[in-house]
This record gives structure tokens, C-alpha cells and sequence, in this order.
């Protein structure tokens, strides 16, 4: 029998730490839902309008989107719970940047995309922000034949509609056949 249940069920996500040139400073928050769509061309978050690092990404119209690892559960805690109004964020991590000069990445995250903004969403109290990938990064020790494996990832998995805890990503069930399986069937 099925039960009415009052929330999101499209669950779980990763958490991922966005990235902005706020003041001059690197600044980064969490988001837990967040959704790649036109095949990963393009990425969209909702922001609660009051965030700091809202002010970076209208500013310099970019951002980055950093996947951290179960490592960084310590820093992916501290980045959600305070202000960079008031803290340091990027004293957290090794910084860098990439082609567009204005989206702060984090280089202990294995994966890191730049961003440009082409559109924000009015929902008040809240904003949608679509931003196109520009460029995606990745370390090499997270390839699997030239693959990603997120696997090798370990990213942080948020429960969004259950009990709103991080959990690790599960075993691969099932694989798809490579072209070398297929030749010599």
C-alpha cells in the first residue's frame, strides 16, 4: 500500500560546494540539490537570496561546482554552517582557477566544473541559477580506463527527502558491456 509522504523523494544527491569570487575572496557553500541537464551542458541550483556567495556569482557572473570527497566531511560541515561573511572559507582549501578566472575551485574536491551564469530565476525568497559548464576537471586517480569512476570518487550522498544525513555511494550492480565484449560474442 502506498502512503502520501510530504517532501522530496528525488533523493539521494551529491553534495557539492559552489564556488564564488566574493570581494575579491573565494567563497563556497553547499548545495544538496542540484541538477545537470542538455546532457551536462548545463547546470541549475536554487539559492536561498540572502547567501554571501549569491553576491559573487551576480557580480562576476560565474561560479564553480566542487564534488567533495567523504575526506572533506569536516570542511563540507564547516562550509554549511558558517557565513562567509564572517569566516574564511577558502582557509579551508588549496584554491585555484581555470579558464574563467572568477570561479574559485578546490583542488582536494576530485571533480571541479567552471561555469558562466546565462540565467537566474526569480522565485522569491529563493533564485534558480543556470550556469553553462565551461570546463570540467577531474583527477586522474578517479579514471578507470580513461573513465570516470565515481567509485574512485567517494562522494558525499545526501539523503534530501529521508532523514537528511550523508551516506556513501553503493557497489556498481550492473555494467555496460564494453565494444571489446561485444566483438568477440
Amino acid at each position: 500500500m502506498k502512503q502520501e509522504f510530504k517532501g522530496n523523494l528525488l533523493s539521494p544527491l551529491p553534495i557539492v560546494l559552489v564556488g564564488a569570487l566574493v570581494n575579491n575572496r573565494p567563497n563556497y557553500l553547499v548545495i544538496g540539490y542540484i541538477c545537470p541537464f542538455d546532457f551536462g551542458k548545463y547546470i541549475f541550483f536554487s539559492l536561498y537570496k540572502k547567501r554571501y556567495t549569491r553576491i559573487g556569482i551576480h557580480e562576476n557572473k560565474t561560479f564553480s561546482v566542487n564534488i567533495p570527497s567523504e575526506a572533506l566531511l569536516t570542511e563540507t560541515n564547516l562550509c554549511g554552517s558558517k557565513s562567509g561573511r564572517n569566516f574564511d572559507k577558502a582557509s579551508l582549501f588549496e584554491n585555484f582557477f581555470g579558464e574563467l578566472k572568477t570561479a574559485p575551485m578546490i583542488r582536494q574536491c576530485p571533480i571541479n566544473l567552471e561555469c558562466e551564469v546565462t540565467e537566474v530565476l526569480d522565485y522569491d525568497p529563493n533564485e534558480g541559477i543556470i550556469g553553462k559548464v565551461i570546463k570540467s576537471y577531474v583527477d586522474q586517480e578517479c579514471l578507470t580506463q580513461g573513465k570516470l569512476d565515481m567509485r574512485k570518487v567517494h562522494p558525499l550522498i545526501w539523503a534530501t527527502g529521508g532523514d537528511f544525513n550523508y551516506y556513501q555511494l553503493g557497489k556498481r550492480i550492473a555494467q555496460e558491456e564494453s565494444k571489446e565484449d561485444t566483438a568477440t560474442t
